[in-house]
């Protein structure tokens, strides 16, 4: 996600998707067992928007929450805007995607389990309109953390995120300053002598103001800034994030403090640089309510996002 200069809003596809199943083995979301809990006294966000523009291109993540009796992710609902790349022999052509998806978690024990539907439409060509779905499985440590989820391990000191190693030869190797905030991540790889090579640098992607976060979403792994999601598989326009782990407190310690400072990214995802060679930083700006919890921000020029409250 990256700047906004002036951006009307496109109106969505008016699909509709089946909230979650609990009939299930009469499971109920409300009453379900499981060892994560999420961090007590926290403002409950309903909902974040976030637009932008890039290379005069409109684009918006939209987010709505939903939660259980023990405040506890239940549902996430979705609408986005995005952009298919297509590389042709001279140059690439971008092809605009209407998606709306929908996001179910289940509390089954140590056992999770998360459902995920969604609808793309692309109305410049309707030949690529699809309806993906998935269903992923996990199970949460003693200590409420994800242990294992989808082709993910998650490996932790006390409830900090250390290391994230996927089903393949990668894993992510986490950073943080000295309050525990998470600043970024290396995408690690084995050679074949088995030693490890850096395959992306992101450990500086982000820096942080004195403001305490008193929500219960991490806005930096919102920001994308934990790295992993990334690895999880997803349909073929995947701008977005739809699960969220990170963001709700899923994979160990959030960071405690908003972030004030993220790396500079061009649209093919790289580090904007300075003269120098050193990567170019944008500026967070937020707005607070009277309760002090943020209900907007702004990324450099204007990367806006809004957020709204269930109280």
């Amino acid at each position: 996600m990256k700047g906004i200069l002036k951006y009307f809003i496109l109106p969505l596809l008016a699909v509709f998707l089946v909230g979650c199943n609990e009939s299930e083995n009469e499971y109920n979301a409300d009453t379900a067992v499981s060892p994560y809990e999420p961090v007590p006294g926290r403002r409950l966000v309903s909902q974040v928007i976030t637009t932008d523009t890039i290379d005069g291109r409109a684009y918006q993540w939209e987010y709505n929450f939903v939660y259980d009796a023990k405040n506890r992710i239940k549902q996430i609902s979705s609408n986005f805007v995005g952009y298919k790349a297509k590389e042709f022999s001279n140059n690439t052509r971008y092809y605009e995607c209407r998606k709306t998806s929908n996001v179910c978690y289940y509390y089954l024990g140590n056992d999770f389990r998360v459902e995920y539907w969604a609808t793309q439409q692309f109305p410049d060509y309707p030949d690529w309109n699809s309806s993906p779905s998935a269903q992923w499985t996990g199970f949460f440590n003693s200590n409420g953390t994800l242990a294992r989820y989808s082709l993910l391990d998650f490996a932790y000191n006390a409830m900090t995120l250390k290391s994230v190693h996927t089903d393949s030869d990668y894993y992510y190797e986490m950073k943080h300053d000295a309050k525990g905030n998470v600043i970024g991540y290396k995408l690690m790889c084995y050679n074949s002598e088995g030693s490890d090579v850096v395959k992306k640098d992101c450990s500086t992607e982000c820096v942080y103001s004195p403001n305490k976060n008193n929500t219960n979403i991490d806005f930096s792994a919102y920001l994308g800034v934990w790295g992993f999601e990334e690895s999880l598989p997803l349909d073929d326009v995947d701008s977005h994030t739809p699960y969220q782990l990170a963001a709700l407190g899923m994979t160990g310690a959030t960071s405690g403090n908003l972030p004030s400072r993220i790396v500079s990214r061009d649209s093919k995802g790289n580090a904007v640089k300075d003269e120098n060679g050193n990567p170019v930083y944008l500026e967070i700006k937020w707005e607070f309510d009277t309760q002090e919890s943020p209900v907007s921000f702004v990324i450099g020029a204007c990367r806006k996002t809004r957020i709204k409250y269930v109280n």
